[in-house]
């Protein structure tokens, strides 16, 4: 079953519309579109047909203008974006955050600040080596990456899950967890990377202290080393 809301009284509208003449669009159209453009590559890669549409030309019914996902970026997203200077962020007072004073407030409201470097110096890592990384908690995992293009493209090849450095070879996970977390990545044809960072001091990698705020990270004092997981099939060839 679909998770969106019932869409009968759209269709319904939009046939209305049709008669009418009115040429308003509806989610459902925006959707098909895509569809459609991605079962009619050109060289090899699916043109974005509404690339170079913005809201206003889109002409979207009046009801169906609530039902748009907004775009939502994670707080990794965000910092990464706010360093390549992308991205401002406000708030409701208008006033702007610096990148520091935007990583003091996201790594405190994390409330694991030394978890919350540790993840974003494996963001950054996947992110500066061209991979599209987005959130992988549907998957019980800590990352997706997409190969270029990104998710509206193609599936994502692997999820990732972050880890420190210090507990590498130590029993952290059961082993019914692995099998568990591979299972899924195998079903949902993705292969499983554990990524395990080795961190500098706490202090330098944004630990929270009695006392003492979180800093910004140094991430090239941050070392990554990855393991790709499989499942052993023996009747595999």
């Amino acid at each position: 079953m679909s998770r969106s809301d019932p869409t009968w009284l759209g269709r319904y509208q939009r046939a209305m519309c049709d008669q009418a003449g009115n040429g308003q669009r509806f989610i459902e159209d925006i959707t098909a579109k895509r569809r459609e453009a991605r079962r009619d590559p050109v060289n090899g890669k699916a043109p974005d047909v509404l690339h170079l549409e913005t809201m206003r030309d889109l002409n979207i019914a009046t009801t169906d203008a609530p039902s748009m996902e907004p775009m939502q970026l994670s707080p990794f997203e965000a910092l990464f974006l706010n360093t390549l200077e992308c991205l401002k962020v406000r708030d409701s007072d208008h006033h702007i955050y610096s990148h520091t004073e935007l990583w003091q407030l996201l790594a405190v409201s994390s409330k694991q600040a030394d978890e919350f470097a540790l993840k974003y110096a494996a963001y950054f890592y996947y992110r500066t080596r061209g991979w599209t990384v987005k959130s992988g908690i549907k998957f019980g995992a800590d990352f997706l990456l997409y190969s270029k293009g990104g998710p509206s493209n193609s599936h994502a090849q692997y999820s990732v899950i972050v880890r420190r450095q210090d507990t590498r070879g130590a029993v952290d996970e059961s082993w019914q967890y692995m099998f568990a977390l591979s299972r899924v990545c195998s079903q949902v044809r993705k292969a499983l990377i554990v990524c395990y960072v080795d961190r500098p001091t706490a202090k330098n990698a944004g630990g929270i202290h009695e006392n003492e705020e979180a800093t910004v990270p140094d991430l090239t004092e941050f070392q990554i080393s990855e393991f790709l997981i499989e499942r052993f099939n023996p009747n595999r060839k």
